[in-house]
């Protein structure tokens, strides 16, 4: 696939795995592990800007014309999200904006981070893979164990969707507890890679 295609499978990869296809939840708050209770904060738009984790999250809400009493208490989750919902709506242009250089990073990211190390994918699945993953969790470029770049880097083989599928429910704790999720996300992959 050429870099423009990667990019809009992406994007349907992305719908699929973090909005379950539905676009009517872009414009809406949502926290995946509930308010308070874990390491996600409030959500939002197609990849899901992660306010608690992602600094784009807060710049593309400055771009809204939130204030930095609402960005705060929003990351905090001290105030009502739901009742900014309007406002976030109102924005949708600029979410999108936002959305679409969140997934070309993600891609981007992956594809300089794994020509650096030197590590093949066996097939744009398996590099939209690890797009999947830098979205997910963030990747980093740091090779010592615990880390996918590392894993990867050890295999003996062009690595594929599955063997970043197995990293994930292997070295990451939500992977651990959240078996079924990352085999939905790597069907989800395998099912828009197929139809590609």
């Amino acid at each position: 696939m050429d870099q423009a295609a990667l990019i809009a499978a992406f994007r349907k990869i992305i719908l699929a795995n973090e909005l379950d296809n539905s676009l009517r939840h872009v414009t809406k708050f949502s926290d995946p592990d509930g308010v308070r209770s874990g390491k996600s904060g409030w959500s939002f738009g197609v990849s899901q800007f992660d306010l608690q984790n992602n600094p784009a999250a807060a710049a593309c809400l400055r771009a809204c014309k939130f204030t930095e009493a609402e960005i705060q208490g929003l990351i905090a989750q001290t105030i009502d999200a739901k009742a900014l919902e309007p406002k976030l709506k109102a924005s949708s242009a600029i979410i999108e904006m936002f959305d679409n250089a969140q997934l070309k990073g993600c891609v981007e990211r992956a594809q300089r981070i794994l020509s650096k190390r030197s590590i093949t994918p066996a097939n744009d699945a398996a590099l939209l893979a690890v797009a999947d993953y830098a979205n997910q969790y963030y990747l980093s470029d740091i090779a010592k164990p615990g880390y996918l770049v590392h894993y990867l880097m050890k295999l003996p083989h062009a690595f594929t969707a599955e063997d970043v599928l197995q990293f994930k429910v292997i070295a990451t704790p939500y992977g651990r507890t959240h078996k079924s999720d990352c085999r939905r996300r790597y069907d989800n992959l395998i099912k828009i890679m197929e139809a590609a």
